[in-house]
């Protein structure tokens, strides 16, 4: 399974994941891999992130990370699959 991020400056890292994801290795993944995108990208400290409400997303660990990393995360709202913006790309 891949992960990967991207921005209206173009894509960041693909990471091919293996066995099953859980919030550890979604938090180890962000830790290895979206700060360095977003700064590959350009966009500077003050990015805003976007993520859906999927249980590894909104696992106490990864909430904790991005308190600590001081990220702006725009609220996902449930049930609006029409916001998502991979189905725009």
């Amino acid at each position: 399974m891949p992960w990967g991020c991207f921005s209206v400056a173009g894509t960041g890292r693909l990471v091919r994941i293996e066995g099953k994801m859980n919030g550890a290795k979604y938090r180890d993944i962000f830790d290895e891999n979206l700060l360095q995108s977003a700064q590959d990208l350009g966009l500077g400290p003050r990015f805003t992130f976007q993520q859906d409400n999927d249980p590894k997303h909104t696992a106490k660990t990864m909430q904790e990370w991005l308190r600590d990393k001081s990220l702006n995360v725009l609220e996902w709202l449930s049930q609006r699959l029409d916001l998502n913006p991979i189905e725009h790309l």
